[in-house]
């Protein structure tokens, strides 16, 4: 189950609900997270947090796994399509880790733009204990935030990384003891910065098509916001941003 809730100022948050399965992912969620991402409305920041606070995600549910046939998508293809457009949303995202994130938990939280924890914060990324190997775009989510090197810690000795030594990893970019309203506020400053120039941003740090990032750069730089920034600046007053 995915809660989505309106929390004013264009920040939408998603909360995954599956408590008798320590918030594991499964179709049904991953179909509800696709909708939820699809939507027309205007959004400017997403937080992704959990019911509970026994685990942000045990990852995807092992019980759904069988055998797959040559002419069969492996699960974690699934997985990876949603986390592309997670990642992709040209508004940021905010993982809120106040437990275990683990497998597909650590990458539904490496597809969010920033993830803040607390203290109960811990990740792990098992497969060489469960005896399968990631998908490719899977690994590369995690080392693009982490580094090659700490990836492949994480992925091949299967340990769990406490939050401190997270933090250290690049895994969680704040350790607070309040990660709940520390990444609300971290939404609403996001919120409040020009959307054409977030969306623009995240697809150069992305390294989008080039003919697609000029698009954007070229949308942004002739845009209503770049304006009412530019004035704003001079003005020494704070802007206000329309997405247009």
């Amino acid at each position: 189950m995915l809660d989505v809730a309106d929390l004013g100022a264009g920040v939408r948050r998603l909360t995954v609900s599956n408590p008798a399965r320590a918030n594991a992912l499964d179709d049904g969620l991953l179909d509800a997270l696709e909708r939820a991402l699809r939507t027309t409305d205007p959004v400017r920041a997403w937080v992704l947090t959990s019911a509970g606070q026994g685990a942000f995600s045990s990852g995807y549910d092992l019980q759904a796994l069988t055998a797959y046939g040559a002419d069969q998508p492996l699960p974690d293809e699934r997985l990876g399509d949603v986390f592309d457009l997670l990642s992709a949303h040209p508004a940021p995202s905010i993982a809120v880790v106040t437990g275990a994130a683990f497998g597909a938990g650590c990458e539904l939280a490496c597809a969010c733009d920033f993830r803040v924890g607390d203290r109960r914060a811990v990740f792990c990324l098992p497969p060489a204990k469960l005896g399968i190997v990631y998908a490719p775009r899977g690994v590369r989510r995690v080392a693009s935030r982490v580094g090659e090197q700490r990836a492949r810690w994480l992925l091949l000795t299967a340990r769990k990384v406490p939050a401190a030594e997270a933090a250290s990893f690049g895994l969680l970019d704040l350790l607070v003891d309040d990660a709940q309203a520390a990444a609300l506020a971290l939404a609403n400053e996001l919120a409040g910065l020009a959307p054409l120039a977030m969306g623009g941003l995240k697809a150069v740090l992305a390294g989008g098509p080039s003919d697609r990032v000029d698009r954007l750069r070229r949308e942004a730089f002739n845009s209503a916001d770049a304006a009412e920034g530019r004035a704003a600046f001079l003005a020494r007053r704070p802007a206000v941003f329309t997405g247009h």
